[in-house]
């Protein structure tokens, strides 16, 4: 090699190293970048953190956060998932909208900031702050995590602007007093009124029993009319719940109204008739139905996607007080056929499908066959295969929910697995999460080659199993891990 041909070798190799120190400094400097941006908050702006199991909290938090832009405050959402300590010590104005389900736990998004940062101490002195906490009182810990968030902020010297107000099934009323603090707060106009919600008339198409001679509740399909509706798989059906026409005016015959019936009957159909107020002396009829509770709403997974052109539901009937439950009973027996029902389609962007071609195990229980009925179409829909289904019911005879249906796609391919079991077929009773451990080494194989796994149905029992087997055939860490990547998702109630 002559002495040119050597230095001009010399200058590349200096040149490459160059450009190689170059790209790596670029590659770490776009990496703190993007880690600053994560992490660096506007210290003057209204941060509002969402903790949301069903996609309520997070759909208000962004609805607050909307309202306060449009009337002039500066405000940014962050999910509680992505909440680093950074960002609290440097907020000086929070709102928190923080969900809690079952009895009294944290949504599946604050397992991590349960689990370590209400561990730890901090000062928060700097800090004003306000919490909205949605539940459910028919639960003994009501609105828990959010008392026990209020606590702790408590505890690290942050001031609270007023009171903690808790949600109870998204009352109407519980929200404007929320609305009313707020807006004294920050001295707007939030114009907070729930026109976010578009209530629909659904039109109640059929209804048919999915499980007769069942030892278990009746469980019904319940199939609705769509016009231009639009929803991914894993949203919910937000129900009004109502009165038949035979409950009003059997009410009506009870207490005889005092003004036009025409009018008393429109006014008790959305009406808590079965523990109304005490009537005071001398009361006007509509006086005193004025002051009746409203009917609940009820939550509702929905089983299938709008390329079906209806809406489906799997309902299962509950009884209270020897009737049937307010949600359960409408939908399944009291609503008539051809008429309407009124709901709201809510987004649970926790619980959506992956638009990606990787293994996903669907596990579920009961009526939570809906929610995984409804990916199982959408990922038949994206031509993905990889499917493993996981079910479980009390009798194969009588209660192998859309079986026909489960055995087309097993034949099809759209399922590559179905599992399932029904604990009363066995002694001692099996349920779906002993079926996970005896497929240990198969969940094994998908979770490593990235598999997502959805989980649907009940809160008690199977959900805390399902999680504790996954513990013991993953490792914690794994799991864990699992969870931090959002790989693991949960619809259970």
């Amino acid at each position: 090699m002559t002495s040119a041909a050597a230095l001009l070798l010399s200058i590349f190799a200096v040149l490459l190293f160059i450009h190689l120190l170059v790209l790596v400094w670029l590659f770490f400097a776009k990496r703190a970048s993007s880690r600053r941006s994560r992490q660096d908050i506007n210290p003057q702006a209204y941060l509002i953190i969402y903790a949301s199991q069903s996609g309520q909290a997070e759909q208000y938090a962004q609805q607050t956060a909307l309202r306060l832009q449009q009337a002039g405050a500066c405000a940014e959402s962050l999910n509680i998932q992505e909440l680093k300590p950074a960002h609290l010590q440097q907020a000086s104005k929070v709102l928190w909208m923080v969900s809690t389900y079952g009895e009294g736990d944290a949504p599946d998004t604050a397992q991590l900031f349960q689990q370590q940062m209400l561990h730890q101490s901090f000062d928060f002195a700097h800090m004003s702050y306000a919490i909205l906490a949605f539940g459910d009182r028919r639960y003994v810990n009501f609105c828990h995590f959010g008392q026990a968030l209020n606590a702790w902020l408590l505890k690290q010297n942050a001031q609270p602007w007023f009171d903690l107000v808790c949600v109870d099934q998204s009352s109407a009323a519980d929200l404007n007093i929320w609305t009313h603090h707020l807006e004294q707060v920050t001295g707007l106009q939030l114009d907070m009124a729930h026109e976010d919600k578009r209530w629909t008339d659904f039109r109640l198409i059929d209804r048919q029993l999915l499980n007769p001679g069942s030892c278990g509740g009746p469980m019904y399909r319940v199939i609705l009319s769509v016009q231009n509706q639009q929803w991914h798989s894993g949203d919910i059906l937000e129900v009004q719940s109502a009165n038949a026409g035979t409950e009003i005016q059997r009410f009506l015959e009870q207490h005889p109204a005092d003004s036009d019936q025409a009018q008393a009957s429109h006014a008790l159909k959305l009406k808590n008739l079965r523990q109304p107020p005490l009537r005071q002396q001398n009361e006007r009829f509509m006086q005193w139905i004025s002051r009746f509770e409203p009917l609940p709403l009820r939550d509702y997974s929905i089983a299938s996607i709008p390329e079906q052109n209806q809406l489906e539901l799997v309902v299962r009937q509950h009884v209270a007080a020897q009737d049937l439950g307010v949600g359960s009973g409408w939908l399944t027996a009291r609503a008539s056929l051809g008429g309407s029902i009124t709901a709201h389609i809510r987004k649970n962007p926790a619980f959506h499908l992956e638009k990606i071609d990787k293994p996903v195990i669907f596990i579920g229980n009961g009526s939570g066959i809906a929610g995984l009925m409804g990916h199982l179409q959408q990922r038949q829909a994206w031509g993905f295969q990889q499917n493993w289904l996981i079910f479980g019911e009390r009798q194969q005879q009588f209660d192998f929910l859309f079986e026909q249906q489960l055995s087309d796609w097993k034949d099809s391919g759209v399922l590559h697995t179905l599992d399932t079991v029904f604990s009363r077929d066995h002694l001692p009773k099996k349920y779906v999460q002993h079926l996970l451990a005896e497929k240990a080494q198969q969940l094994c194989e998908w979770v490593n080659q990235g598999a997502y796994i959805y989980l649907c149905g009940s809160l008690h029992g199977m959900a805390q199993g399902v999680d504790d087997a996954l513990t013991e055939i993953l490792g914690e860490a794994a799991f864990e891990q699992l969870r931090l990547q959002q790989r693991y998702r949960r619809d259970v109630y």
